[in-house]
């Protein structure tokens, strides 16, 4: 079952991203876990450079599971995210392929 989450970064949020050391503790993070991400990335300003939120879509059972995830990354521990949305997402199509 997928579990979309988007969120917005908080206040802080350049400052903490451009904090080397959180940032590639929240990379190693996610490597960790890959197995369960289908998809992840930041969200950008019509820029297309300056990172403003970011989207992490997980395969799990429950939003429990999903939410758990989601705050033991240490970007979210350290206050990077607000105005998080949690939906189920039903997979229509995914990387081009129609889904049952």
């Amino acid at each position: 079952m997928a579990w979309m989450i988007v969120s917005e970064d908080g206040p802080g949020g350049a400052e903490l991203r451009r904090d080397r050391v959180l940032m590639d503790d929240h990379w190693a993070y996610e490597q960790s876990i890959k197995d369960r991400i289908l998809c992840a990335g930041s969200l950008r300003s019509d820029d297309g450079v300056t990172p403003i939120g970011g989207l992490l879509v997980l395969d799990v059972e429950t939003r429990t599971e999903a939410m758990a995830l989601f705050a033991a990354d240490p970007a979210t521990r350290a206050g990077l995210r607000t105005n998080i949305m949690v939906r189920r997402w039903n997979k229509a199509i995914f990387a081009g392929q129609v889904c049952d």
